[in-house]
């Protein structure tokens, strides 16, 4: 497995709810969170549900990688821009649910917490 990239304010991070017998697209409930646009405080949940998922994750591709059968799985997709490396990167990473951390689980189900407007 890789390295964990550096998840700053250039990251994009897409999360799904994948695998099962058949794909039902509302069962997926794809998240989009581009760190940049986030609050602090989200910024730092959201990175910290996947840090702690990274352990668990598997690259795409992999033998023993999840999804087969009926097995869901949470495919985490980070992308960005490194413009001091001139270069665009990748990454996707794969959880089983049944091994995915409850943080990760509460992030895909509700995405990120909007804060009260103060008036």
């Amino acid at each position: 497995m890789k390295t964990l990239p550096t998840l700053n304010d250039d990251a994009i991070i897409e999360l799904a709810r994948e695998g099962g017998f058949a794909f039902i697209p509302t069962l997926a409930g794809p998240r989009r969170f581009v760190l940049a646009s986030v609050p602090p405080s989200e910024r730092e949940r959201i990175c910290n549900a996947i840090r702690n998922a990274f352990p668990q994750a598997r690259e795409p591709g992999q033998p023993d990688g999840p999804g087969r059968g009926d097995q869901f799985y949470y495919r985490i997709h980070i992308s960005y821009s490194q413009p001091q490396q001139n270069h665009y990167t990748d990454v996707i990473l794969l959880i089983p649910e049944d091994r995915a951390p409850p943080e990760l689980t509460e992030l895909w189900r509700n995405g990120v917490q909007e804060s009260p407007l103060i008036k």
